[in-house]
């Protein structure tokens, strides 16, 4: 899988006026971070989240990226949508404890920091911590918030996470609704 796409357009679209104006036929993607996906969730407006975190991956604005086909659209979102597809496509029941290697460690400053992060040590939730973490906001908040309060990791380092390390420890906390079975004594 590649870390970049650009779809080229059917339709060249062009915004701005005057000396400003711009055309573009083409956009780029690349894998997204947990906290884009926060941005583009608190912009969705009447847009919808997979239009604003488009404009927000290639920088082009969302009344243009809402004028492209839907086909191309569809295109964008699977490209999207590929990076976390082998933490939800491999859903287990999830272990009381894990340790999640990132496969892109975070580095948001040069010194040793806590918002350096490598690995996220991950166990399963209490109700308190997941209705603190639901307080944030929308699905997106509130996982990012709910990684930070059981990992104990600064929510600029989850936010900075690849969408692939993300999803990943969102699979995890989902795993625990898988064991919930009949024959489970959990």
């Amino acid at each position: 899988m590649s870390d970049t796409k650009t779809i080229q357009l059917r339709k060249a679209l062009s915004y701005g006026k005057g000396d400003q104006a711009k055309t573009v036929d083409s956009i780029t993607l690349r894998e997204p971070t947990a906290g884009e996906y926060e941005k583009a969730e608190n912009a969705a407006g009447v847009y919808g989240l997979q239009i604003a975190l488009i404009a927000l991956l290639s920088g082009v604005p969302v009344d243009v990226i809402d004028q492209m086909y839907t086909s191309q659209i569809d295109e964008a979102a699977d490209f999207i949508g590929s990076f976390g597809k082998e933490a939800i496509s491999g859903m287990k029941a999830s272990a009381d404890e894990f340790e999640l290697v990132l496969q892109s460690p975070v580095k948001l400053t040069a010194d040793d920091s806590p918002l350096n992060v490598a690995s996220l040590e991950l166990c399963e939730p209490t109700n308190q911590q997941k209705r603190k973490a639901s307080a944030a906001g929308g699905t997106f908040a509130s996982s990012i918030a709910l990684i930070s309060i059981v990992s104990k990791v600064p929510k600029n380092a989850v936010r900075a996470l690849t969408a692939r390390d993300f999803m990943a420890a969102c699979a995890y906390f989902n795993g625990f609704q898988l064991r919930r079975t009949a024959n489970s004594d959990d």
